[in-house]
């Protein structure tokens, strides 16, 4: 009974995550079934617990420091993401294009220039682009799957924005939940960034797990063999030859355009390059000014980093958005925090998440779990079993954000305990979740790609659905060799080599194909 009573909190996050698709609320009930459970089910002394011992000591020490960072990199975004300075320096990109091919490729190319926003990306290259796929026949399907392509699986792969840091702090949570020494943490490949403890260094952390995030890097490499192969399956397939056939109706789901006003247009493109390169610039003199007066680029360091260069990035946008007269330093300023204030339910959701694992911990939950997966699967299926549980919660609850922040906590401690490779596991979390939300028709980011491009949101589930199922079963693949002891870049290797052997496959069936049907025509 008490062995059951460990696994309830995270079994309710899951279920009613899966069953409601509310995340924050499907955390809350989790965790203060965690709280009963630690006080014998007393209610008074359980809600003080949750709060006194659970949420409000989520609120110190580096775990503060990262919601700080992380709501100054959302206030950053939003400002820029305001001045429509991204839809001007899109439009300028625009105007280098020549070819069918050279248009997707520049789409594809903008949609990782824009990788500090996943919604913003599909917001502004949709409308700028759409007239130009239209121009050269390529159907509307092709640009939302691009661009949603480009989006999350993009900003899952940058750790100096919020995806990146939210990330890190998911698995140095995972890591504290698993309670492990200085000697173990260093026999993980851990590096320490506390001489006189022993915190982790999540960006450290971080770029360990990068390799392994299969299906981030697996969709990108997946859309430039599309674009270069012409590669249309499915429904894909049926939807650019009407598109090719000039008997495509698209329909009235277009977001349409937003007007630029003169100064956005003259100045825009200068705006991003001059607010990104300080952020850049930056980021890199405080990196290498820690570096050589330290030896080393210890956790709290990145996050001072970070905040000061994000700072330096926002106060270089507010001056010029007022010189270009885009907008003046008074709504600038709104603007900046109305970002912040939209990061909310994301902190909301991390603080909870945390809370869960503290709870799990002193439930021992990670032993319990462990004795009874012990046996029931081989190590190296578990990477592969973690992901596609990963891309069930996402598919049914249509964020990446809510199940890589609830998995990671609890995925660590458990691979640590049944001896399987943790940062393979950590990347399959990340991964499933990408998958599950690429798939999702209640995804946010399939929504706005969708309407973005100007096509009926189902139709592009439909489209994109056999490219996400191709690349997630190279993934699926990837994991089982990953996690039977092959190095990263072996395994990266050969997914790619399977992804382009199953892509270019499917391209000549269906060459093969369309010749037999114009001979039987």
């Amino acid at each position: 009974m008490q062995d059951f009573a460990a696994v309830v909190p995270p079994l309710i996050a899951i279920i009613c995550a899966f069953t409601t698709r509310r995340v924050i609320l499907s955390l809350l009930l989790a965790t203060f079934s965690g709280a009963l459970l630690l006080n014998n089910f007393h209610p008074v002394e359980s809600l003080i617990s949750l709060f006194g011992e659970g949420i409000f000591k989520q609120l110190t020490g580096s775990n503060s420091q990262t919601l700080i960072v992380i709501t100054i990199i959302a206030g950053f975004v939003f400002l820029l993401d305001s001045s429509n300075a991204m839809l001007a320096f899109s439009s300028w990109i625009r105007n280098k294009v020549k070819s069918a091919k050279g248009l997707q490729l520049t789409t594809f190319c903008s949609g990782i220039a824009i990788f500090f926003t996943d919604s913003g990306n599909s917001l502004i290259l949709g409308p700028v682009f759409r007239p130009l796929y239209d121009k050269f026949k390529i159907c509307r399907q092709k640009l939302a799957y691009i661009i949603d392509s480009t989006s999350s699986p993009v900003c899952s792969l940058i750790p100096i924005i919020s995806w990146g840091v939210t990330i890190q702090a998911s698995i140095v949570e995972g890591f504290n939940n698993a309670e492990l020494s200085c000697q173990q943490l260093a026999a993980h490949g851990m590096t320490l960034s506390n001489s006189e403890g022993c915190e982790i260094d999540s960006l450290g952390a971080y770029f360990q797990v990068l390799p392994y995030q299969l299906y981030s890097i697996l969709t990108l490499i997946g859309v430039v063999l599309v674009i270069v192969l012409s590669s249309n399956i499915g429904k894909m397939r049926k939807t650019q030859q009407l598109c090719s056939n000039d008997t495509i109706d698209y329909g009235d789901f277009a977001i349409n355009a937003v007007e630029l006003s003169p100064q956005t247009q003259r100045h825009g493109a200068a705006l991003v390059i001059k607010s990104l390169g300080t952020l850049f610039l930056s980021l890199a003199f405080f990196f290498g000014y820690f570096v050589m007066t330290k030896g080393k680029l210890g956790g709290p360091d990145i996050r001072i980093a970070l905040a000061i260069s994000y700072t330096f990035a926002i106060l270089v946008t507010i001056g010029l958005m007022a010189r270009y007269q885009i907008s003046d330093v008074n709504s600038s300023v709104k603007q900046f925090f109305a970002g912040m204030g939209r990061i909310l339910p994301i902190l909301t959701m991390l603080i909870l998440a945390w809370t869960l694992g503290t709870q799990m911990k002193a439930l021992e939950t990670k032993i319990v779990l462990a004795n009874l997966l012990s046996g029931q699967f081989a190590v190296y299926l578990v990477a592969s079993i973690i992901f596609l549980l990963g891309a069930v919660l996402s598919f049914a609850t249509g964020s990446s954000w809510s199940t890589f922040t609830l998995f990671i906590p609890i995925v660590v401690p458990l691979a640590l305990q049944i001896d399987a490779p943790v940062f393979v596991c950590i990347g399959a979390a990340i991964s499933g979740a990408l998958l599950g939300d690429h798939c999702s028709p209640i995804s946010d980011t399939t929504v706005l790609s969708s309407g973005a491009s100007g096509v009926d949101h189902i139709s592009h589930v439909e489209t994109q659905l056999p490219y996400a199922l191709i690349v997630g079963g190279v993934t699926f693949t990837g994991f089982i060799l990953a996690s039977s002891g092959m190095s990263a870049w072996w395994v990266l290797t050969c997914s790619v080599i399977l992804l382009a052997l199953i892509l270019g496959g499917l391209h000549q069936f269906y060459k093969v194909k369309n010749a037999s049907d114009i001979v039987v025509t």
